[in-house]
């Protein structure tokens, strides 16, 4: 993990970019997540980086839906990556049963990247967002 703080930027259920705070200061923004520059981007929402990339080296950030394995051996099952409020940690909602799954816990990452792949967003699948009863923050 990193100090410095990434964020997703988007206008609704359109990404416009990605931001990065470094811990010396200043932000830097990119459309891309390639090429930076100093010049800000409009945005009306602002997504967490969890700190972890995917399998794939994807950033993975809050509202992404993933698809993970719990067991290494066992099936892969979407989730989606939310900030747990109460616990002040990432969680994966798993979407097709009721549980929360910590992605760490006093430091300790509860999954090895290779079990996680970024495959959708969650804010462009409102009736997923509604079914789990989701509000963005």
């Amino acid at each position: 993990m990193t100090n410095e703080l990434r964020f997703r930027l988007r206008d609704g259920e359109k990404v416009t970019g990605f931001v990065r705070r470094m811990p010396a200061g200043g932000d830097f923004f990119s459309r891309d997540g390639f090429w930076w520059t100093g010049t800000p981007l409009p945005y009306e929402q602002i997504d967490e980086w969890t700190g972890w990339k995917d399998l794939n080296q994807k950033h993975i950030f809050e509202y992404d839906i993933v698809s993970c394995k719990l067991d290494p051996e066992g099936p892969s099952e979407k989730a989606a990556v939310l900030w747990d409020e109460e616990k002040e940690r990432f969680s994966l909602r798993l979407l097709e049963r009721d549980m929360h799954v910590p992605m760490e816990m006093d430091g300790i990452r509860m999954f090895n990247p290779r079990q996680l792949r970024v495959i959708s967003y969650l804010f462009i699948n409102p009736d997923i967002m509604e079914r789990l009863g989701i509000q963005e923050r």
